[in-house]
């Protein structure tokens, strides 16, 4: 089989290009790995090598996390290569072709895995069906068969290592995961995955509940919830409420209860006092700061945010100032 010839367009960068976008160590040795996968393997109608699939799918993780082009490029140039010199290269160049289709297959079914994640975490509340976690799973096994903890290390890390998920995102996340390693030792199913997932689903309606339950019942008297007295009468209002819509038969757990009362304070306060500072002043290191120390979503500190413009009158442009950061 012929040596391709493959313009990489990455050799002629000037001076106005994004010379950094992408480490050149990642892109490079994507480059290198498939010229040298075309160059020798190929002829001897071998696989692509685990190593190989891996260096091409960190190249891509990079890629997607600067929105830099240039991988595009690199696929779409071997793409071309696959089809205008392959045909006529006999078994070797069929089984090179198939697997760089296998490559780009799997690139896809990375990228549907990325979108189903974010789904998940940040667009839709419900259970994914069934036939979503089935191609998620399968995804998952097959990128940890090229590397163990291959699925977290290119969908998950950054996504966790920021604050965006918020604390129920997370925990999503991670009875997700969780759930796939039960699936890979034969301990659980798909439906199994669900139920965990439905467990923070119900979590997280207790938790909204709470918050809401408790800001309408102590108003702007942050101080009044001091002693146990106070605490004890804000449960039994919490627990009644949770009993009425039929989230819990008995009282709340204390756990639950405080977070929630936490949450609940840290929302009011950031509403009727450092919102109106901030957004006066344009302070978004003061926002990043409570959003930091508060320990709530940040999503959710963005829905307080729209409520209180909506309550005060406050056009909403005024809201761009403070979210610089995000």
């Amino acid at each position: 089989m012929a040596v391709p010839s493959i313009n990489m367009h990455t050799t002629a960068v000037n001076e106005n290009s994004r010379i950094g976008a992408m480490s050149p160590s990642l892109l490079e040795k994507a480059r290198e790995t498939l010229a040298a996968y075309f160059m020798f393997s190929a002829s001897d109608c071998a696989d692509m090598s685990d190593d190989v699939i891996l260096s091409i799918l960190l190249a891509k993780k990079e890629a997607i996390e600067r929105n830099d082009q240039r991988f595009e490029h690199i696929m779409l140039d071997i793409g071309k290569y696959c089809d205008e010199r392959l045909d006529d290269a006999g078994e070797a160049g069929k089984r090179a072709r198939n697997n760089f289709l296998r490559l780009v297959g799997m690139i896809q079914r990375m990228e549907e895995a990325s979108k189903s994640i974010s789904k998940m975490v940040f667009f839709a509340r419900g259970i994914p069906d069934s036939e979503t976690l089935k191609v998620l799973a399968a995804t998952w096994s097959e990128l940890n068969a090229i590397k163990p903890g291959l699925f977290n290390e290119l969908l998950l890390e950054k996504l966790l290592a920021s604050d965006l998920p918020g604390r129920m995102g997370r925990k999503r996340l991670t009875n997700l995961m969780e759930g796939f390693e039960c699936l890979s030792r034969g301990e659980g199913s798909i439906r199994d995955i669900q139920q965990r997932l439905e467990r923070v689903e119900r979590e997280e309606k207790i938790l909204v509940t709470v918050v809401t339950t408790i800001q309408e019942a102590i108003g702007n008297s942050y101080g009044w919830v001091a002693g146990d007295g106070e605490r004890d009468t804000i449960k039994r209002i919490v627990s009644i409420e949770l009993r009425h819509r039929r989230l819990l038969n008995g009282d709340i757990p204390d756990n639950l209860f405080d977070v929630g009362l936490r949450l609940a304070k840290s929302s009011l306060i950031y509403m009727n006092t450092l919102l109106p500072i901030i957004v006066s002043q344009g302070d978004a290191g003061l926002r990043e700061e409570f959003v930091r120390d508060s320990g709530l979503d940040r999503l959710l500190v963005e829905e307080l945010e729209e409520f209180w413009c909506a309550r005060e009158k406050i056009p909403h442009h005024r809201l761009v100032p403070i979210r610089v950061n995000v």
